[in-house]
């Protein structure tokens, strides 16, 4: 027996200093003997008494998440007193036993500092004293061979730790447990415990084995996060990559069709001066900007003060336009009507200037919709009234200038617009 009892402790050493946590309990075990005799009788009248037991140990995880292996060393006692009223006899016996047991405990729950565990062990006792009391006579049990025989007793219970500090918690918990059967002893007798006790568990290893599982969570979901931004950086960098090139590649495109859309304007006015020729002077003059042409005709040229109709040169003049029109049906042509701020004779149904300025530009349409090769969707026509005057409406030199028309000649930009939408 006590080659057992060297060998348990000597494991029990070995293990401490190799583990991760060392744990020390003590406290109270009411234990009763069950009892039955050879004919399979109970004995009723034990009762259960109240001991004390001692355990250290050392605990260590377990591969699963929350759970831990624990080995430690026990000291047990154990006793029961009973009486025989047809004897008159009274009894008790108080057995001490040192014992290794091997558990496991599984963490179902942590709630801030605190942790609830569910916990099993199983282990091997030698009894090391006892005695037994009949009336007035104390028998000493430690060289009966009825116990001589080591006693395997199972546990399992329910606990609760709270973390003081990192390396330092105090726990509580309560265990039953049963042994097997005495193997020496006439008939059957077992003996029953509950255990409650209080204990200190000191960590291990604190710069490498305490950190914590909720960190060591924290810690593989930042590496896992760092992995994901990573793969997103790397998938930005390709997409900014592939949209540049695409940019750039629009950008060419746009440089073409505007460098294309200016030959075109060059030619255009080209054109029209030449198709106007005749016409040029002091009343119309030919402009290049914004990317359009602009062909202004004054007062002189076109209308009398006050009035929509047009005289017989300007009638020419819009002919010959029409004719270069129609010729180009890929243009379009705004027709802008403007007028001074000063009063004028009221005709039918005109009411102010912005009347009369867009009857100009209107008067002048009537006159190139006679012409059928021309297509009326590339006509627009807008009164801007006496609110975009180049001249000084203070003297008669800037009314007349003032009151004009001006043609706004451009190429159908689709091509460019599809571009810019797209």
């Amino acid at each position: 027996m006590k080659s057992y009892i060297v060998f348990a402790c000597l494991f029990l050493s070995y293990f401490s200093v190799n583990s991760q946590q060392l744990y020390f309990e003590s406290g109270k075990t009411i234990s009763s003997f069950d009892y039955k005799n050879s004919q399979g009788e109970s004995l009723d009248n034990l009762q259960s008494s109240n001991h004390t037991y001692l355990s250290l140990g050392y605990r260590t995880k377990f591969f699963a998440k929350g759970l831990f292996v624990n080995f430690n060393g026990n000291f047990y006692e154990y006793g029961a007193i009973g009486s025989d009223v047809d004897f008159d006899n009274y009894f008790e016996w108080d057995l001490s036993y040192l014992g290794a047991s091997l558990g496991f405990d599984f963490e179902i729950f942590k709630p801030g500092n605190f942790t609830i565990y569910i916990k099993a062990s199983a282990g091997a006792e030698f009894l090391i004293q006892g005695t037994q009391t009949l009336n007035d006579q104390v028998f000493n049990l430690s060289d009966q061979e009825d116990f001589d025989s080591a006693i395997y007793v199972i546990r399992a219970g329910l606990g609760m730790q709270y973390a003081v500090s990192q390396g330092l918690s105090v726990f509580t918990q309560y265990m039953y447990g049963t042994s097997d059967a005495f193997k020496d002893v006439q008939g059957d007798l077992k003996i029953k415990t509950h255990n409650i006790g209080i204990g200190l568990l000191v960590s291990l290893k604190k710069g490498q084995e305490t950190i914590s599982e909720e960190k060591i969570v924290q810690i593989e979901e930042l590496k896992n996060e760092l992995t994901a931004n990573s793969e997103k950086i790397t998938a930005l960098e390709l997409e900014n990559t592939q949209t540049k090139a695409t940019l750039e590649n629009k950008i060419a495109e746009q440089e073409i069709i505007v460098s294309k859309n200016q030959k075109e304007i060059d030619a255009i006015k080209v054109s029209i001066t030449n198709a106007l020729n005749p016409y040029q002077g002091s009343d119309m003059t030919i402009e290049q900007h914004d990317g359009r042409v602009h062909i202004v005709m004054e007062r002189e040229l076109l209308f009398r003060s006050g009035s929509w109709s047009l005289d017989k040169n300007a009638i020419n003049t819009i002919n010959d336009l029409g004719n270069f029109l129609a010729k180009n049906p890929d243009l379009l042509l705004m027709i802008e009507g403007h007028a001074d701020d000063a009063s004028f004779n009221k005709e039918a149904f005109i009411n102010n200037n912005w009347d009369l300025s867009t009857r100009r530009a209107s008067s002048i349409v009537q006159i190139l919709e006679k012409n059928e090769a021309i297509n009326p969707k590339n006509l627009i026509i807008a009164g801007r009234a006496q609110y975009d005057p180049i001249g000084d409406n203070t003297t008669e030199e800037g009314k007349a200038k003032n009151r004009r028309i001006t043609f706004i000649i451009a190429p159908k930009l689709d091509d460019l617009l599809k571009m810019t939408k797209n």
